[in-house]
């Protein structure tokens, strides 16, 4: 009998997030599957999804309906700020609509910025990659932390890739390690 998904297995999944007129946003390659610990919140899985999966077991597939806050959470204006093009010009050559930029490390002994303050003290940005840039002005730039899902009710398409035990370490740092042998049939 197959392994269910439960707490401490190793699970690799894919999926396309739809919106709510059924239009996909978002698809995660078959050659890359997402992999996560079950039951450990891991942060490459939304809290909803990973609720959905339980139970479930290899080759699965269905659809789940996420509200925003079981998704990618709410979207926080707090995270949006304007920012004068000068004082990112040492950590970034160029500039556009779309592209991303990590958060500022404090240099030692320099004054830092309200904008490096304002990195700084969000601990972790929704977006995994930095903060989108969502506008350029003539002098600034206006800067999102938030996930480009934040906010939208979503569907989730999913198929179960492999559900496996997860390894003593793996339990121990509550992250999996990535499997290396994806089969050319996905």
């Amino acid at each position: 009998m197959p392994d269910r998904i439960t707490k401490n297995k190793k699970v690799s999944i894919v999926y396309s997030i739809m919106n709510d007129k059924g239009e996909i946003i978002m698809e995660v390659s078959p050659y890359a599957p997402v992999f996560y610990l079950h039951g450990y919140q891991n942060e490459n899985i939304v809290p909803g999804l990973e609720k959905a999966l339980e139970g479930h077991k290899e080759g699965d597939v269905f659809s789940v309906e996420l509200p925003y806050q079981m998704a990618f959470g709410a979207y926080d204006k707090q995270l949006v700020m304007e920012v004068a093009k000068e004082e990112l010009t040492p950590f970034i050559d160029d500039f556009w609509v779309g592209g991303y930029i990590e958060s500022f490390d404090e240099e030692s002994g320099d004054e830092i910025s309200d904008s490096e303050r304002f990195f700084m003290n969000i601990e972790k940005p929704q977006e995994p990659n930095g903060f989108i840039i969502r506008e350029i002005r003539k002098d600034t730039i206006l800067l999102d932390g938030n996930h480009p899902c934040a906010g939208m009710d979503l569907i989730f398409n999913v198929r179960v890739v492999s559900v496996e035990n997860a390894s003593i370490m793996e339990l121990e740092n509550g992250y999996p390690k990535e499997s290396e042998n994806y089969d050319d049939e996905y």
